[in-house]
């Protein structure tokens, strides 16, 4: 006998990524009343992108504002500090454990970048969040077309390398945007033990 309890992953998907508690609420009973993994596990990733679609749609310069934050955020840590400062020192020794460590505080920034992005534009942050990521998305195009051409150049940048490094940075931005929300949530939580059936946007614009 089927589990009437929906998939665990796809409903965290839409209570951190999708703000409209009614209609996880409806996914959910649906589900119990015969609906497919398949057609709830299609419903909740389609939830959760027209959701953050609808709220940069709706909220242009807010949308805006993220991106600007992000970038500035990016500038500042990851371009002046990370390239301009720990690069050149770690220059000079080409072990793998300061390569390692130099990548982990990289996309420690990132995430960082989402954390922050999410907590000053609460209460639309994971959407805020995927403005930015949409960004950082487009911008990832022209450096992994290049990689693409250069495809049989020995001395060209790595496709795969390409790829690799800006799918962890979306996965990072991501994480933080998630961390943040999360955080809300729990205090939420433990305020109101019925939170789940409010709203998390009254919530976090208090």
């Amino acid at each position: 006998m089927r589990s009437q309890r929906p998939p665990v992953v796809a409903t965290w998907l839409l209570e951190r990524f999708c703000a409209d508690v009614a209609l996880a609420g409806d996914l959910i009973e649906q589900y119990r009343e015969g609906k497919s993994l398949a057609w709830y596990w299609k419903q909740a990733v389609a939830a959760v992108g027209v959701y953050s679609v609808s709220q940069i749609v709706e909220h242009k310069w807010l949308a805006v504002r993220a991106i600007a934050t992000g970038y500035v955020i990016w500038y500042v840590l990851n371009n002046m500090f990370l390239h301009g400062v720990l690069k050149p020192l770690m220059a000079t020794d080409d072990g793998t454990a300061l390569r390692v460590v130099y990548m982990f505080i990289g996309y420690s920034f990132w995430i960082a970048n989402g954390w922050i992005i999410a907590r000053l534009h609460r209460p639309y942050s994971t959407a805020m969040v995927m403005a930015y990521v949409l960004w950082a998305i487009a911008a990832s195009v022209p450096p992994v077309y290049a990689a693409i051409s250069a495809l049989g150049d020995p001395h060209g940048p790595s496709l795969t390398w390409e790829i690799w490094t800006r799918l962890a940075t979306v996965v990072s931005l991501i994480t933080g945007g998630v961390l943040s929300t999360y955080r809300d949530q729990l205090r939420l939580r433990t305020a109101h033990p019925d939170w789940r059936g409010r709203s998390p946007r009254a919530f976090a614009a208090r």
